[in-house]
């Protein structure tokens, strides 16, 4: 599993950022990125993690990059289970070991930054953030809209939208 974090949560983590400039080649397992996001006035941080191509969108509570990767497979396939799209989780492989890289795509991160400003909002208004809550929260996120490159010709296209196309072309 390729995880491409941003320089701050590198510096964060205590890691040395590595260059890997491959380019993914299906959609299927495809690629992590990983950024921090505040969750509000003294209730600290998560990391935020969007998958490319699908742009599918999951939080861990905590600063540590290591330790969130502990929780975040589970996350994943809690989520795909969730919404029905269990049938994927095997292809997005996140029992295979990690590796942890600098970010390599501007168009993921400027969708990501534009995610980032709305999640704030999201969590902060929350009153506790607790399982249930960031549930809700990741569950909202696969209905929203991201545009530019990922998009397509589309103009505009939802995680959920991307789901369902595997589905449809049975990579699972």
């Amino acid at each position: 599993m390729i995880i491409r974090a941003t320089a701050k949560l590198h510096n964060i983590s205590r890691l040395t950022p590595i260059r890997n400039e491959s380019v993914i080649q299906g959609p299927l397992p495809g690629e992590w990125y990983a950024s921090l996001v505040s969750t509000g006035w003294k209730r600290g941080s998560a990391i935020y993690f969007v998958h490319n191509p699908t742009m599918v969108m999951v939080i861990v509570l905590g600063k540590s990059i290591k330790k969130a990767m502990v929780e975040m497979p589970g996350r994943v396939r809690t989520l795909l289970e969730r919404k029905g799209f269990a049938a994927l989780t095997r292809a997005f492989e996140l029992d295979t070991p990690y590796e942890i890289f600098a970010t390599n795509n501007r168009n993921i991160l400027s969708n990501m930054n534009q995610m980032k400003f709305s999640l704030e909002y999201s969590l902060a208004v929350e009153e506790e953030l607790g399982p249930g809550e960031i549930v809700r929260i990741e569950d909202q996120y696969l209905n929203y809209l991201m545009g530019g490159k990922i998009a397509g010709k589309d103009h505009y296209t939802r995680p959920v939208d991307q789901l369902q196309k595997l589905m449809t072309m049975d990579i699972g």
